[in-house]
């Protein structure tokens, strides 16, 4: 780990250079924000006359990035590793891993199918329909680059974009933009991302006093406050948490590794990260049984991706939880625990699991279910939460069949669904799910 004087020489901002004039966005003013933003919007590129040279355009410029990104090897990659080891406490392994999931589902073929699926969903829709001239994004700070899908979404359909990176972050985005700029600076030109503290309101006001699109990503909290300031065009993405559904006799060593990488990417801080294994099994003994055999999985996969260096605080919280568990077994509780004498991974499963508690580090919580009719019904308990859902059947048909009662379930529609170990490299455009989201991009 790198000290914390380590000296980060990368500028936490981006601006297209024929902007760069307009303030001194190190420590932005709203005077300059509000110019920054008002030479900024224009009307969208969308799917209009100029639409077929600037999506290949595009397409190129993020396909290259994309390729450089995911493989490390673009200017200062290694002084935006020792920007982000610092910011996050994570790992450089885990981190170099983590990121690269993000770019290597964006394929200049996946991107153009989803650019066509766009275009066909648009020539649907009534001819007043028009995409916004300004998004602005709101990203938050728990794992790295969760702002880039979106991003290049809005990217490819030329709709100039702002990014608030979080205090905690603010590295990652424009390093990422400084890589297209060398692609193509016009395709960058219309992309800025910069950086201020969410107690500087007047700052965040300056941007939403230009009408923008608002996609924020945050706490509940944070995601309730903008609402009342945001315009209608308003993409919540707030407090959401991922589960694994998982029969014991599906759960192969293979598996088990699959799923212990989903948990280790980012130090399991995401929404993707899964909150919860349901494990279908006919008696408590195939879970106990379980949980030892992934606790053994986990130690390994430890040494292989290293656990971050957490603070003192977080360490603390750990172990609180841990406590926590004890706790209930001490009190006759069915709970196995399984910890090793640091804070690197954690491994319990109980009869129940509290999923208004979020836990991340590398925690595991097993739950028992006794059907597939039970887990369906834990998972529509809490449907308004479910980001995604990894799935590991014994039968093909029984997977079938529970897919299909997700689609039957019209509060479910929508969710990602995949295997194990694919929940933190999720396809391109698995945004897509999210309604409000598609009404932004649709021009609704």
């Amino acid at each position: 780990m790198h000290s914390e004087n380590t000296a980060l020489p990368l500028p936490p901002f981006f601006v297209p250079a024929t902007l760069a004039a307009l303030d001194n966005f190190q420590q932005p003013s709203p005077a300059g924000l509000a110019a920054l933003v008002a030479a900024l919007r224009r009307p969208a590129i969308g799917f209009g006359p100029d639409a077929s040279s600037w999506q290949r355009r595009a397409l190129s410029a993020w396909h290259a990035v994309a390729r450089a990104w995911e493989n490390w090897r673009f200017p200062d990659a290694e002084k935006v590793l020792d920007q982000l080891e610092n910011a996050t406490r994570m790992s450089r392994t885990v981190l170099r891993e983590s990121i690269a999931n993000h770019f290597r589902v964006l394929v200049e073929s996946d991107m153009q199918d989803w650019l066509a699926e766009m275009g066909t969903a648009r020539a649907s829709l009534a001819p007043n329909q028009t995409l916004p001239e300004l998004a602005f994004i709101i990203a938050a700070g728990n794992i790295p680059g969760v702002a880039i899908q979106p991003l290049v979404q809005l990217s490819l359909l030329g709709i100039p974009t702002l990014v608030k990176s979080a205090s905690e972050e603010p590295y990652l985005l424009p390093a990422l933009l400084a890589t297209l700029a060398q692609q193509d600076a016009e395709i960058a030109g219309l992309l800025a991302a910069l950086s201020w503290p969410r107690s500087q309101q007047a700052l965040t006001q300056a941007v939403l006093g230009a009408g923008p699109a608002v996609i924020a990503f945050g706490d509940d909290a944070t995601v309730a406050q903008l609402r009342h300031a945001a315009p209608p065009q308003y993409v919540p993405l707030g407090d959401r948490f991922s589960a694994v559904l998982l029969e014991t006799s599906a759960a192969r060593p293979e598996i088990l590794r699959r799923l212990a990488h989903d948990y280790i990417m980012f130090d399991g801080k995401g929404c993707l990260a899964p909150q919860v294994v349901l494990v279908i099994a006919d008696t408590w003994a195939e879970v106990a049984n379980l949980a030892l055999h992934f606790a053994g999985i986990l130690a390994e996969e430890t040494r292989r991706w290293p656990a971050g260096n957490w603070s003192l605080a977080e360490k603390a919280l750990i172990q609180q939880w841990r406590g926590e568990w004890r706790a209930q077994r001490a009190a006759g509780g069915n709970i196995v625990l399984y910890e090793p004498p640091d804070t690197s991974w954690t491994v319990v499963a109980a009869e129940d699991c509290d999923l208004s508690q979020r836990v991340a580090f590398r925690v595991v919580r097993l739950c028992r279910v006794g059907s597939l009719q039970q887990a369906m019904q834990v998972v529509h308990n809490h449907r308004h939460k479910l980001q995604a859902l990894a799935v590991a059947l014994a039968e093909e048909q029984e997977l079938a069949r529970f897919t299909d009662d997700l689609a039957e379930d019209d509060e479910l529609t929508g969710r990602l669904i995949c295997a194990p170990g694919y929940l933190q490299c999720p396809p391109f455009a698995w945004l897509d799910v999210n309604h409000a989201w598609l009404r932004l991009l649709r021009g609704l």
